[in-house]
């Protein structure tokens, strides 16, 4: 019947378009000219066809073909997508193993109801309504992952990297289980009873094995959770005792201001007025030196940049510096130091390692009605760290190893925020927005 036809191909079109929108939730495309989003399209409907005419030629379900379109589906995604080789891998086998199993088990479950009927064999080599129910059951069910992973992008794409060897363990399992449940096909093992006990075993299996993976990865992340906040103390403590001495130092200097004026009294009664005007001016100089300017009326940024300011010029560091009136906004206190205070100290670290010309930061902090933007550009050496193509530290101390970075970028992510980065011949650029 045509229209069993039409709404095979329907769902079959389904089934490639949720594997093209969950490869752009992992990685970035190469381009995103005409040309290489009219390319891209058509190797998707190429792949659609391939896998109608498979449907309508053999069957419904084969482990081959499954194995021929993750090729064809690695290969694609090489040359559309700036990709990491065997996270792809695991991203295209897991999607494509998901709803060749939920095929099979929905298969199975209509053979057990509808016996008599012959219904795994309609399912598997005749284009039927049974088939499509199937299939119609399956890719709903696919969607539906697509569309929370979508949802929950930034998440995701954080979370499967960290743990591709957990679900490269799920993986194999589910592969296991398609090996053994396909036997279902098999007249003589269907007979015999045997693929119960798969369909019995795997399923519970997947979903013990499911839990378990959504229970470690919680429990992982909430102790990361924690120690990240441990480590933002560290970071708040360490620049508290900075700004403490900042201040003891203005205090030592207010303190000795009574003697200065006795000094200047006395000057004046002798009417020597050029010496003290020679003396006002030296004690002027350190009290120049402590004023604490306001940039943006918001009192921990103030603090922060005046502190920064002082730590650069102690490194003979350039330092410039353009905000706007920061009105008030939700961005926590905590969360200025974690973000501006590590980013100030990732510039100036870096500075610090330039040896030819000169050492520059500057420095620009804006708001409109929904943002914050800061931008953070400096000199450095040239040299860089990678991981995944994440920046590293390049501190080799232990304790404080790489936790300014992690900071910052946990700090962005509780405002749904945007971390970036780039180099530009010897000078390095962050530019952050936080939404709010």
């Amino acid at each position: 019947m045509i229209w069993l036809r039409v709404a095979q191909g329907v769902l079959c079109a389904v089934e490639i378009c949720g594997l093209y929108y969950l490869l752009q939730v992992f990685f970035d495309k190469r381009s995103n000219k005409a040309w290489s989003n009219i390319l891209w399209f058509l190797s998707g409907v190429l792949l659609w066809g391939i896998t109608v005419i498979q449907r309508e030629g053999t069957s419904m379900y084969s482990r081959y073909y499954m194995i021929f379109c993750i090729i064809i589906s690695l290969w694609g995604t090489k040359i559309f997508f700036r990709l990491f080789f065997f996270r792809a891998l695991l991203v295209i086998v897991l999607y494509y193993e998901t709803i060749y199993f939920i095929d099979i088990l929905f298969g199975y479950i209509g053979q057990s109801l509808f016996s008599g009927n012959n219904f795994i064999d309609r399912v598997q080599f005749s284009i039927s309504v049974e088939r499509i129910m199937v299939m119609l059951i399956s890719r709903l069910l696919v969607v539906s992952i697509v569309i929370y992973t979508i949802k929950r992008k930034h998440l995701i794409s954080t979370i499967f990297p960290k743990y591709q060897l957990t679900f490269t363990g799920f993986v194999i399992i589910e592969y296991l289980g398609l090996f053994y449940c396909e036997k279902v096909f098999y007249p003589r093992f269907r007979d015999d009873v045997k693929t119960d006990m798969y369909f019995v075993l795997f399923p519970m299996l997947i979903v013990l094995i499911l839990i378990i993976i959504v229970i470690f990865i919680m429990y992982t992340e909430k102790m990361n959770e924690l120690k990240l906040i441990n480590n933002q103390n560290t970071m708040i403590e360490k620049n508290y005792q900075d700004m403490c001495l900042l201040y003891q130092k203005r205090d030592r200097i207010y303190h000795d201001m009574k003697n200065h004026l006795s000094v200047l009294s006395l000057l004046l009664a002798d009417r020597d007025l050029v010496r003290a005007e020679e003396y006002i001016s030296k004690i002027t100089e350190p009290i120049k030196d402590l004023e604490h300017k306001k940039f943006t009326n918001n009192h921990i940024v103030d603090i922060i940049l005046n502190d920064k300011i002082e730590k650069a010029h102690n490194h003979n560091i350039e330092i410039d510096i353009h905000t706007d009136k920061l009105e008030v906004n939700c961005i926590q206190d905590i969360d200025w130091c974690s973000i501006l205070a590590n980013l100030l100290d990732n510039a100036i670290e870096a500075c610090s390692k330039v040896t030819e010309g000169k050492s520059w930061i500057k420095v620009s902090i804006s708001q409109n009605d929904c943002a914050i933007f800061i931008k953070v550009s400096n000199t450095y050496n040239g040299v860089l760290e990678l991981s995944e193509g994440k920046l590293r530290s390049s501190k080799n101390e232990t304790g404080l190893h790489g936790l300014g970075l992690e900071s910052i970028r946990y700090a962005v992510d509780k405002y749904n925020g945007v971390l970036e980065y780039e180099c530009v011949k010897d000078i390095f650029i962050v530019n952050i927005s936080l939404f709010i």
